[in-house]
């Protein structure tokens, strides 16, 4: 019952009783005093329920995101949880004091699993936008139109360049391995708007641009390196994906999977070479012809190579949504950022986002943390990125070990850690003076037609350089990550995968080793579920007998009992 309510009702009940005219004017006073109170009562518990909300994270849905109007599988995207590990955060020691807070984005909520639906969409919607990819189905044109106003491409060539070898053979084209010609197969048989995307991937951003294919009408081609779970495979040859299978190997390497998708690339889009093929037998044996073209123009308009690596349409998702996202839901108090890094777009994206508000917020002197937010990587074993972060060289000794063809498995963890610098990691490291326009940075860079790292160098060099977005990094061991999972399965409930668990695995490290003030917020991200990782991170026998590492014991404790996660993760209270 509202107070307005109950005041109205004891007015009503108070005219309608009989009371002696001796005692009225004192029962009117007593319930007018009565009523006072109860009406400032609630206006002070009103007002204290508003103050402890403005400090919890918010749960508002309302951030300007990759959101879409138009429902289905897009409308999914983004807005994902934010989540406090009371367990993870207890490990903290003195923790009572210092009230540290650990907290997980929930990218795993996306409806492809992960966070690799946001760069995905930004990914697709771009090259829609410049004419890489034909129109989707839902376009008012009805998905078939080329838009002839693109500037340019996904590789910087001005769009209108005259095609090699339009009208080849109907033939399949000589010395194309059969896995590759199988797979341009599935994709031209099933694009609706007779586009083909392409791309390498270690299998999730793959799953995410497949799903968000179905809706838009586009053929898929995706190239994995084979050290990833079969479960990614069986999941993108049930979108309808054509897969092709290669060994992992250093980028150097022709066969390495982004080298191979780029090389379907030119040989769909720019050397034409299944043109005639697809025509004579596709199109015309499902008696899709108009009598206006007899047997020309060729009927695959337009294929793509997404790039995921160097386009930087990747990280400004990221700047755009993803970062705001954490942003609002914490209310400002960003104290630090801690993620693995894959393509890099997450956590620049994310970092530079965080940053530049912080920056802003203390121009208008209402920031709620004294430093601007730490941002901090963290790398798996056989990856150079930590060492990029650390000493400005991106080298790791496990390419001394070995010559740079060679297959490389230097880790358990799935997609993420590199042996190079990408487009998007590269904004992250490079240093400058204002933050503030980290955005129109991406803005003019993708407009320039290139996402090189060359490009990307060149929009910094003649910059006063004084900070960057990645401060710090740590180097987390795959032992450390099959420890941390098991742990969070115990006792948060959270069925996580590899990069997952060494993700959180740096967060506690920068909170115990960090020196991080009082009371900080610390955002780390689950960038996906263990039910993708079950044949390997998440399989005894691999984990053993392939890796030979520890298998936790039911409580989670190591061969000689030792529960202590700390002392299993080797996290100490020293300063590192």
């Amino acid at each position: 019952m509202s107070e307005e309510y109950r005041t109205c009702y004891l007015i009503n009940t108070m005219h309608s009783s009989t009371i002696s005219p001796p005692f009225a004017s004192l029962s009117i006073a007593l319930v007018i005093t009565s009523l006072t109170s109860i009406l400032l009562v609630s206006s002070f518990l009103k007002k204290k329920r508003s103050h402890d909300d403005s400090t919890q994270p918010s749960n508002d849905d309302d951030i300007n995101t990759s959101r879409t109007t138009n429902g289905g599988y897009e409308s999914l995207i983004g807005n994902t949880p934010l989540v406090y590990l009371p367990q993870i955060s207890s490990l903290i020691p003195n923790n009572h004091e210092r009230k540290i807070k650990l907290y997980v984005k929930m990218e795993s909520l996306n409806p492809g699993g992960t966070g690799k639906d946001r760069a995905a969409q930004s990914l697709i919607l771009d090259a829609e936008k410049r004419g890489d990819l034909p129109p989707p189905l839902n376009n008012k044109n009805g998905g078939n139109d080329v838009n002839l106003h693109s500037v340019c491409n996904s590789n910087g060539r001005v769009d209108g360049t005259k095609r090699k070898g339009q009208f080849t053979s109907s033939q399949p084209p000589d010395n194309v391995p059969k896995d590759i010609h199988t797979a341009i197969q599935i994709a031209i048989q099933n694009t609706r708007t007779n586009g083909i995307l392409i791309e390498g991937t270690s299998g999730s951003t793959g799953i995410s641009l497949a799903s968000i294919s179905c809706s838009h009408g586009h053929g898929v081609i995706v190239v994995m390196p084979d050290d990833q779970s079969s479960q990614k495979v069986e999941y993108l040859q049930r979108l309808g994906v054509g897969v092709v299978i290669v060994q992992n190997c250093s980028i150097s390497n022709p066969h390495h999977y982004v080298n191979t998708a780029n090389m379907i690339y030119e040989m769909i889009e720019v050397d034409r070479r299944y043109d005639r093929y697809y025509w004579d037998n596709i199109v015309k044996s499902n008696g899709d012809t108009n009598s206006n073209e007899g047997d020309t123009p060729p009927r695959i308009r337009k294929a793509a190579f997404m790039n995921q690596f160097e386009n930087l349409a990747n990280v400004k998702s990221h700047y755009t949504t993803t970062g705001p996202e954490i942003y609002k839901q914490l209310n400002g108090k960003v104290d630090a950022f801690v993620m693995s890094a894959g393509t890099g777009g997450t956590l620049v994206g994310c970092g530079a986002y965080l940053k530049e508000q912080w920056y802003k917020d203390r121009q208008q002197k209402k920031q709620q943390s004294q430093q601007p937010p730490r941002i901090v990587l963290v790398d798996p074993p056989g990856s150079s990125l930590y060492n990029k972060i650390k000493y400005g060289v991106a080298y790791t000794k496990q390419q001394s070990e070995q010559r740079l063809r060679r297959h490389r498995y230097d880790t358990l963890a799935e997609g993420i850690g590199l042996d190079r610098i990408t487009a998007n990691f590269a904004l992250g490291c490079e240093e400058y003076d204002n933050v503030s326009s980290f955005g129109n940075r991406i803005d003019m860079m993708l407009n320039s037609c290139s996402s090189s790292t060359a490009a990307a160098n060149q929009n910094t060099s003649n910059q006063k350089r004084q900070s960057k977005i990645i401060d710090d990094a740590y180097s987390i061991t795959d032992q450390q990550a099959i420890y941390m999972a098991h742990y969070l399965l115990r006792h948060e409930g959270l069925f996580v995968g590899s990069s997952t668990a060494m993700n959180i695995v740096g967060a506690l490290t920068l909170a115990i080793q960090g020196n991080m003030p009082e009371g900080s917020n610390i955002v780390t991200v689950v960038c996906d579920g263990g039910y993708r990782h079950t044949s390997r991170f998440w399989n005894r026998k691999f984990v053993e007998e392939e890796w030979g590492l520890v298998w936790p014991g039911d409580g989670c404790c190591d061969e000689n009992g030792n529960d202590n996660i700390l002392d299993l993760l080797g996290i100490n209270g020293a300063n590192s």
